[in-house]
Formats: C-alpha cells, structure tokens, sequence
C-alpha cells in the first residue's frame, strides 16, 4: 500500500509537470476508446424499442409463416393442407393465445411514382388476441372500406389518416397508421403491408390481388421454450421439394434480432474499425510513452538512488500512464453513450426512440482493455530498458550519440537531395523504431479512408470513422511542434539544449 500511495504522488507530480503530452496521450486513446464505446453502446440499442411494441401488441412468441408465389394454383392444395395442420398446431397445450391463421393477398402500392410489391394481410375489425398491431395515429379496421398502414411504409410515403394510398391503381383511404413486430419496418424490410378487412380483401381480389399464403402466430405459457416448440415441430419446416411453398417457424428471439440488422452491421463494422484504430493507437502512443520516458531517465536514476526498487519503479511509470487509460475509457464511454442513440435514431428500422442497453461490467471491459493495453505495451519496454541501466549513467543521461549517417542518407546528398531531406533520413535512420510505428499507424489511417467495402452506414457513423482515420496527420503535426519552437530559437541556447 505504501508503494502505491508513492507511486500515486509521484505519477500526480509528472503529469502536472508534463500535462501537453497527458492530454496528447489521451486524445489518442480517446479515438480508440470513443470508437469503441460507440460499437458497445449502439449493439442491442434497439432491442428496448423493439420490446416495448412487443409487450404493447401482446407480441407472439412462435410465429409460422407459409408463402407461395401468386399464381400458381398447383400450389394451393399444399398451402391448404399446411393450413389445417396449422390449425391443429393451436390446440398444443403450450399454447395459451393464437393470432390467425391470416391471409396474406399479393398486389402493388403507388410509392413515389412507381409500383411497389404489396402484402396486405386480412384481419377481422375487434382487436387481435396475439399481434393486435399498435396505433400510433388514426383507428383500427372498422365497418367501411380503407387500409392501416405499416409505420415504415406511411413514413415513405408521408400518408397518414384520411389521406389515400393507390393499390392496383385504385386509390383506398387510409384509417389508420400501426406498428407491429410481426415484421420489419419498409423499406428495409420488402414487401410493404398493410391491414384490410374481408370486405375491402373481396374488392382487392376483384381487382386483382392474389393469395400468397397465410401467417400464424402463437403465445406460450413459458416464452423461453420458444425454440423447444420449434424444435419439437420441425416437420412444418419440411415441404414438398417439388413445389414452391415455403413454410417456416420462427420464435420471437429470432424476430428480434432479426429486425434490426443494419443495427448490427453497423456496430460490428465500428468494433473493427475500432480494432484498427487501437493498433494505429499503440503505434502513436508508443512513440508518446517513449518521449515521456526518454525524460523521465534521470528521475529513474534518482529513484533508484534512494533505495526505490525496479518494481516500484515500474510501478510508478505505470501509474501514470493507467491514470492517463482510466481518463480515456470514461471519455470513451460517455461518447458512446452521447452518439450511440442519434446514430441509432438514423435507422428506418428502429420501433421508436433508441436506448443504449445498461452500461455492465462486460462492455466496459472490452473498451478499458483496449486503453490499457496500449499504455502497458508502450510503457513496460521502456520502463525495463531504464531500469537495466546503472544508477550512474541514469544520472548523467543525455542526448544518445548519433549513429553514423547511413547508406541512404549519403547517397541523398550525394544526389543533390535538399538538406531538410538529408537531415530528415538521417534522423529516421537514427530512430527506426520510431520510423516504422509512426509508418503502420499512417498506413491504418490511409487504409481506413480508403476502405470503400465496408457496409453502408449512417452519417454519423461515417464522420467518426474519418475522425478517427486523420488522427495520425494530426499527430505528426503536434509532435512537430516542439522542434518547430527549437529551430526559433538563438543558436547559442539551440547548442545548449539538451
């Protein structure tokens, strides 16, 4: 404990003495901790939502859905039959509510000025015991002709109630507006649906629309047996391979996880690219620790002096830094739980306001191991190199003898190379460590802006991925600056300086 509380004092006092390359450091693992942060708060944002119309709609828990392609009647004793079994799949004694089985009939919706593949699913005008979809404007189905629109597909086409839709060039007032979990939300998710009753169907069948199949969904009496439900029905999944109907069940897990993909994609293309800028951060802070360290030889040699051991001495190098890792991971949090909800809010596929899920233990390991990481690799080499040396030479250190110019250097005067230039391979040469970090984390940076393969993402998404691409030319540019001030300076103290 007495080697913390020094260690504690001791890191304090260097980070007040050398606070521009502190807040440097952090900056960097900022970038890597903030991408991170956003990737772990924006995974699972829209499962909240999502939840929320489900336990409103009394959402099922295992849905069969059985499709064919219009027209082909040699198809239709096979749906037929998959419908009585289907009927027999409701007298299951897991089953506690049923919602169907619904006809879906097949057509086309006027969308911007062209057709569009249209679902409209036939439902009874009282309220649903399984998946009574969610108003968010208007009235249900009721005596008279008109459509409920899919949330998704009113937002396209900016209709609410008492304006007209045209399906199969016929326009039909619009009742109402719901949201439901039984389906994605348009555009993403194709077709678009609406809800009509059996008497607006009848005239949607006159008018041309034709059965593509029917859905059913059910509630259990234990939601978690969901998939022991479909596992023990499998056969529903089996149809004629000659034939093609095609019949699935699926459970509201699936559903879930399911509705929200471009969610997912998105945050998985973050946590990558993440990845990418926590090795550009290793290279870039290494280069940072070095520095602080190549100043810190003497304190070493003085606390080594004094009777402090290696292993306090290391601690307290990694005090400071971890200090430094523990700012950046908080940063790195925050900024994902400031951005996560405005990138989610983008996506046309979120049933309402997006909610980060609870900040647990899990996902602040995954972004503090990153910060860590890259202090430990950039802190402990140099520690041990320091320690290694005698107590004397710590003391007296000063600016290592240059090596002699190497072959590439000669040979760029030789050729009339600019002297900037000359100096400039001289001093890479000098330090090819230095050299080939600072050349990995340019590389990843270029490479990030360059990657034009990665799934389409939000805006939001997109500035923070450049952010994060330019951060090695706003490194080089900082780290600049010292010499930048040192070349101003009178020759005299420039030759003093050490």
């Amino acid at each position: 404990m007495r080697s913390l509380r020094l260690a504690g004092r001791l890191a304090a006092r260097n980070l007040r003495r050398r606070p521009g390359q502190a807040l440097l450091l952090l900056l960097t693992l900022t970038i890597a901790t903030g991408v991170l942060g956003v990737a772990t708060s924006l995974l699972g944002s829209a499962d909240a939502p999502w939840d929320r119309v489900w336990r409103a709609t009394n959402g099922f828990h295992v849905s069969l859905t059985v499709y064919h392609p219009p027209d082909e009647p040699g198809d239709r004793a096979l749906v037929a039959a998959l419908r009585r079994r289907a009927t027999q799949l409701t007298e299951a004694p897991e089953v506690t509510g049923v919602g169907g089985p619904w006809t879906h009939l097949y057509g086309s919706i006027q969308i911007m000025g062209g057709p569009e593949d249209l679902t409209a699913e036939i439902r009874d005008p009282g309220p649903s015991q399984v998946d009574q979809p969610l108003l968010t404007s208007g009235r249900w189905l009721g005596d008279g002709d008109g459509v409920v629109l899919e949330s998704g597909l009113a937002a396209t086409l900016d209709a609410g109630p008492g304006d007209t839709v045209t399906i199969q060039g016929t326009p039909f007032p619009v009742r109402g507006v719901a949201m439901t979990v039984s389906r994605g939300r348009f555009p993403l998710s194709r077709p678009a649906q609406v809800w009509v009753t059996p008497a607006t169907a009848q005239r949607l069948r006159d008018l041309g629309m034709t059965e593509e199949g029917f859905e059913l969904q059910l509630r259990l009496a234990d939601p978690d047996a969901a998939a022991r439900f479909v596992a023990a029905h499998d056969s529903f999944q089996v149809t004629d391979p000659n034939s093609s109907v095609v019949s699935y069940l699926e459970t509201w897990r699936q559903r879930r996880a399911d509705s929200h993909s471009d969610l997912d994609i998105l945050a998985g293309t973050l946590l990558a690219a993440g990845t990418l800028i926590a090795i550009l951060t290793v290279a870039t802070a290494a280069v940072l620790i070095a520095g602080r360290m190549a100043a810190q030889v003497r304190q070493v040699g003085t606390l080594k002096a004094v009777g402090v051991t290696p292993r306090q001495v290391v601690l307290v190098l990694l005090v400071e830094h971890l200090a430094i890792a523990a700012g950046a991971t908080a940063l790195g949090l925050g900024v994902g739980r400031l951005l996560a909800p405005r990138i989610a809010a983008a996506s046309v596929t979120v049933l309402g306001t997006p909610e980060p899920p609870p900040l647990g233990w899990a996902r602040i390991a995954v972004v503090a191991a990153v910060a860590v990481a890259v202090v430990v690799l950039g802190t402990v080499r140099p520690a041990l190199r320091g320690i290694r040396q005698s107590t004397l030479r710590s003391l007296v250190a000063g600016p290592r003898p240059p090596r002699r110019p190497g072959r590439l250097a000669r040979v760029a005067a030789n050729v009339g190379v600019p002297l900037p230039g000359v100096l400039g391979m001289r001093s890479a040469w000098r330090r090819p460590g230095r050299l080939l970090t600072n050349a990995a984390g340019l590389t990843l940076g270029v490479a990030m802006m360059e990657g034009g393969d990665l799934p389409a993402v939000t805006v939001p998404a997109v500035s923070l991925l450049l952010l994060a691409a330019v951060v090695p030319a706003v490194f080089a540019a900082i780290v600049s600056v010292p010499a930048l001030l040192l070349a101003r300076r009178p020759v005299a103290p420039a030759l003093a300086y050490e």
